[in-house]
Order: C-alpha cells, then sequence, then structure tokens
C-alpha cells in the first residue's frame, strides 16, 4: 500500500491567453527560449518565495525543470538557491551533468560564506537555509524516483518547459502513487488588452471539469503555497497579474 500523505506534483507557470481562432484560445508561456513578458516583479517573487518555501524545517523543496529551462536561469544563480534542482536531460556524453556538478560547487561555496557571516551576525537565532542541490536525469520517472528516495524531500514543483509540464500532466495514476495533481498558474495580461506574441504554449488550453480539472478556492492555494493568495488581479506597470490553482479530478 502507498503512503497517503506523498507530497503533491504542482506545476507552477506563468500564462497568457492567446486567440488563436473564434473558437479556441490558447495559453502562452514563452517567446523565442524566454518569457514573452518583461520581468514581472510581482510574479518573479511570488515564484522565489513559493518555491524554496519548505513545508516544515529540515525539508527542502525540489524543482524538476527541462535542460533549457535550466539554462535561462543567470548561470550566476544556477543552481537556485535553497532547493534541489532536477535536470532533465536526454544528453549521454554526460556533459550537462559535469556542467551542472560544476556549478553547484561554486554555487556552494558562495552560498557556504554568505551562511557564515549570517550566523556569526545572528548568534544563537540563526536559522539554516534548505540545502542547495541539483541532479541531472534523463526522463520524469527517473526523477521521480530520485525524489522519492530523499527523507529530506518537502514540496515538488514542476517549473516547465511546454515538454515536462505535458510529461507530468499525462502522467497515469499509477505514476503519481496517489500524489495529487495541481497548477498554481500565474495569469498575465496587459492593462491596454493587447495580447503578447508567444510561439510556446501551456499542453493544456482548458483546465475545467470538462477536461478533468476543478477550481481551487484561494483559500485553498493559500494553503498550498504557505502565503495569502486571494485570487484577485493586481497591477505591475503596463501588467495585471492574477494567481490562481487548479487540482486534477
Amino acid at each position: 500500500m502507498q503512503p497517503q500523505s506523498l507530497p503533491p506534483l504542482t506545476l507552477i507557470v506563468a500564462t497568457t491567453p492567446i486567440r488563436v481562432s473564434e473558437e479556441v484560445t490558447r495559453l502562452g508561456i514563452g517567446l523565442k527560449g524566454t518569457l514573452p513578458w518583461p520581468r514581472i516583479k510581482t510574479d518573479m517573487s511570488f515564484f522565489a518565495r513559493v518555491t524554496s518555501r519548505p513545508p516544515t524545517a529540515g525539508k527542502t523543496n525540489a524543482m524538476i525543470m527541462g535542460r533549457k529551462t535550466y539554462d535561462s536561469v543567470p548561470a550566476s544563480l544556477r543552481p537556485l538557491a535553497k532547493r534541489t534542482s532536477v535536470i532533465i536531460s536526454r544528453d549521454t556524453t554526460g556533459s550537462v551533468q559535469e556542467g551542472v556538478r560544476k556549478e553547484l560547487e561554486k554555487r556552494k561555496e558562495k552560498l557556504a560564506a554568505k551562511a557564515a557571516e549570517a550566523k556569526a551576525a545572528s548568534g544563537s537565532g540563526y536559522v539554516a537555509d534548505p540545502e542547495t542541490d541539483a541532479i541531472v536525469t534523463p526522463c520524469l520517472d527517473g526523477a521521480m524516483r530520485e525524489l522519492g528516495s530523499r527523507e529530506e524531500l518537502g514540496k515538488i514543483y514542476v517549473i516547465g518547459g511546454a515538454e515536462i509540464y505535458n510529461a507530468t500532466l499525462n502522467m497515469k495514476r499509477d505514476e503519481l502513487q496517489g500524489r495529487a495533481l495541481r497548477v498554481v498558474m500565474t495569469n498575465v495580461v496587459r492593462k491596454d488588452g493587447e495580447p503578447f506574441e508567444c510561439d510556446t504554449f501551456f499542453p493544456l488550453d482548458r483546465l475545467d471539469e470538462g477536461n478533468g480539472w476543478r477550481a481551487a478556492s484561494p483559500a485553498e492555494v493559500t494553503e498550498w503555497v504557505g502565503e495569502e493568495v486571494d485570487g484577485e488581479w493586481k497591477t505591475e506597470g503596463d501588467f495585471e497579474v492574477q494567481m490562481v490553482g487548479f487540482e486534477k479530478i
């Protein structure tokens, strides 16, 4: 019997509606390997807080991503701190794994120096950050097996790109092992109503009951992410954003 307390698998994604016909509106997520919009602090800071906040002390959240998504992070920030980055790559030469290993070593050195300074400054009040780690695996199944063996595992987030989102959404019930499958989505629009240009799209156009999903209440999403989410639209510069959630029925 599988344990009932396995952490859910949560896709975290920012999307924008793109009308491709009178009947179909798709959810755009990318353009030429990056986001379709300039940096939106509200969304970026939400992503950083949510993915790095463990459910309890001593746990570390994991982020599953494709190699291109990993490479889209600025080199100086790779791998992202206070989380375990799980990079899916078909590379068989070992070059991706070796590159990630070297970046992890550099990153840990810098983070250790910062931690030593913080500990010296705060004394007995110092609280250690979650561990920073990174692993490379050839497939989503391998990622889940690796994470399943970690006692310190916190929450699991899938952060892209489109191919990894698609593979996650197509996981069968037995592959999920009783885990809930969720989506935490930031909706992004321009205040003037003009659409963004996109060439990459979220694998689902609709997350509704007809498609096997239910919309979560703001209170539920708040519980999922560990901070208040009210579902209201918020303005930042020329953009408006809204955080919402969905769960597979």
